[in-house]
């Protein structure tokens, strides 16, 4: 006799499948709370966006056993990985010309250990995080998200054969255009603070070869560290509008990510 009923167990069965998908989609994309969530409010968060994904899933299981089942589980986390990798490089490429602004302008050497992270911190690494969440959720970036994964569910159902060469080379391509993206996207946006930094550089040396009594480094760190802060704030105004176009960048890329499967 079955421990359980047969379709509570095909209930379950299909809730795990979706899981496996929506799971590493939250987990990765910031606007769902980040390192900053415990791993269990994600993971819970994760499961409950399945219940919602849950009419996409349903009926589409292929009968078989559990083999079959872990293989199409490994199979969806894949999808959702692509996914949520993609989706969170747009968010990555921003904190990462945040925090190479405080590398340049000297501000790491004062960065702390966020306790709910486990990693340094970066002040306007994690400001210019927020203002894009900000900017992504005032674009109805979340509407965005969502279509995205049901597409990817039209795509990639779940009663479909497991990937072969083809759709694995594609993923991976993917993901390596999304890096080099995330890095062209992190210089760009701190391009402002950049040229500023470096000009600071180029006359603190002139001034120490004018005037060599002057203690350059007491005098230099907190000149630049201002400066840096100073360059970024007064490009705000047109972050706004650089954000929302670099954005379209990643959403195609994330676009083509829900269309693997085709």
């Amino acid at each position: 006799m079955p421990l359980l009923p047969d379709d509570l167990q095909r209930t379950l069965v299909v809730f795990a499948l979706g899981g496996a998908r929506t799971v590493p989609f939250v987990w990765l994309i910031p606007i769902f709370g980040g390192p900053s969530l415990p791993a269990r409010v994600r993971l819970a968060l994760g499961f409950g966006l399945s219940v919602l994904c849950f009419p996409l899933v349903a009926g589409r299981v292929p009968s078989g056993g559990p083999a079959l089942w872990v293989l199409l589980s490994l199979r969806e986390a894949g999808v959702g990985l692509v996914m949520g990798f993609v989706a969170a490089c747009m968010f990555r490429a921003v904190e990462a010309a945040g925090r190479l602004t405080d590398i340049l302008r000297g501000a790491n050497l004062a960065e702390a250990i966020a306790p709910e992270q486990g990693s340094r911190n970066s002040p306007l690494g994690d400001l210019l995080l927020l203002l894009a969440v900000v900017v992504f959720l005032e674009a109805d970036g979340a509407g965005i998200l969502a279509t995205a994964l049901a597409r990817s569910y039209e795509a990639v159902p779940l009663g479909a054969a497991l990937p072969g060469p083809a759709s694995l080379h594609a993923a991976a391509f993917l993901v390596m255009v999304a890096s080099a993206k995330l890095i062209e996207a992190a210089v760009g946006l701190a391009a402002p603070a950049l040229v500023a930094l470096l000009m600071a550089d180029l006359v603190l040396g002139v001034l120490g070869r004018a005037v060599p009594q002057i203690p350059l480094y007491f005098v230099g760190m907190p000149a630049k560290a201002l400066l840096g802060v100073g360059a970024m704030l007064a490009g705000l105004a047109t972050l706004d509008s650089a954000l929302t176009v670099g954005f379209r960048g990643f959403l195609e890329l994330l676009e083509r990510a829900a269309q693997l499967g085709r």
